[in-house]
């Protein structure tokens, strides 16, 4: 039976800019609900500034309740301190991250694009050098919120600059959700030609409701990775007008009915999806930090 992986960043892109809190209980809650459900991997934060993120300032915590679970924990990184912490924090892979545009670039990372990637060189080295799994991630690989459509070749420049960190994949995120079948078909055929033995990851957001369409196309063309969120939550919070995540329940359901086994009970999903929905609703505040924890 033909399979593909999916992993989950409900914990973290879905999160992130929430209406409300979610406490470090419930968070493990969602976490435990998610791998008895047959999610194989899991985006459990993202180690930047609690002043960017408030909502996931806790991701140490939170891993830290982890530690007996069997599951695969990811964590985004924007630079070397966040590696750092990541390996402190006992995660198994991290993904880097840059924007294929300038202006994205800065408005998310308060940086250049070269000076971002120059910084993530020290930070995949370190991350190789521990053992962790790299994941290259490309944001705005499609459309930009402040400069529309993005050159192929500047995707294309920044998943050079990944190869040569030694990066293990690469992660294509339509930022905006407005990327469509055509264009998908574009970007994964010209990474593939340049790096036939890396994997491929999608990492969709659902706009315009082309997402499973933008998914068909992609596996035709031998994606096999896909990212996704319980009741398509999250954003991007430095891009005007993005829409939630791909939704993880239809995501799953989509390839089910075609034969192609995901390994995760979508029936399972929904509880876990109620739960922490009911949470976000309460419109709990972000706890106050007092450490400083720079990412």
């Amino acid at each position: 039976m033909a399979t593909v992986r999916i992993i989950d960043v409900t914990p973290r892109d879905g999160l992130q800019d929430a209406p409300g809190y979610v406490p470090v209980p419930d968070k493990v809650q969602l976490i435990q609900g998610l791998l008895g459900a047959g999610v194989p991997a899991i985006e459990v934060t993202a180690f930047v500034s609690p002043r960017w993120s408030p909502l996931i300032a806790d991701g140490e915590e939170v891993l830290g309740q982890l530690r007996d679970h069997q599951g695969e924990w990811i964590a985004l990184v924007p630079n070397l301190k966040g590696v750092q912490r990541a390996i402190r924090a006992g995660v198994d892979a991290v993904t880097l991250v840059v924007s294929a545009s300038e202006s994205h670039n800065r408005a998310n990372l308060n940086r250049s694009r070269d000076e971002t990637l120059n910084l993530l060189q020290d930070a995949a080295r370190l991350a190789r050098q521990q053992g962790l799994r790299i994941r290259g991630a490309v944001s705005t690989a499609f459309d930009c919120p402040f400069e529309g459509r993005v050159a192929l070749s500047a995707v294309l420049e920044v998943v050079a600059r990944y190869l040569a960190m030694g990066v293990d994949e690469i992660i294509l995120a339509d930022t905006l959700g407005t990327a469509t079948p055509r264009l998908i078909k574009e970007r994964v055929q010209a990474i593939k030609a340049v790096a036939p033995e890396k994997t491929v990851g999608l990492h969709l957001h659902d706009r315009r409701g082309w997402g499973l369409a933008n998914v068909a196309v992609a596996y035709e063309y031998g994606v096999q990775e896909f990212e996704a969120a319980l009741g398509g939550l999250g954003g991007c919070p430095y891009a005007p007008g993005a829409a939630g995540n791909l939704d993880l329940e239809r995501l799953v359901e989509f390839f089910e009915a075609q034969g192609v086994s995901t390994g995760i009970a979508g029936d399972r999903l929904v509880e876990v999806r109620q739960r922490v929905l009911t949470v976000i609703a309460q419109g709990l505040p972000a706890p106050e930090t007092s450490k400083k924890m720079e990412g």
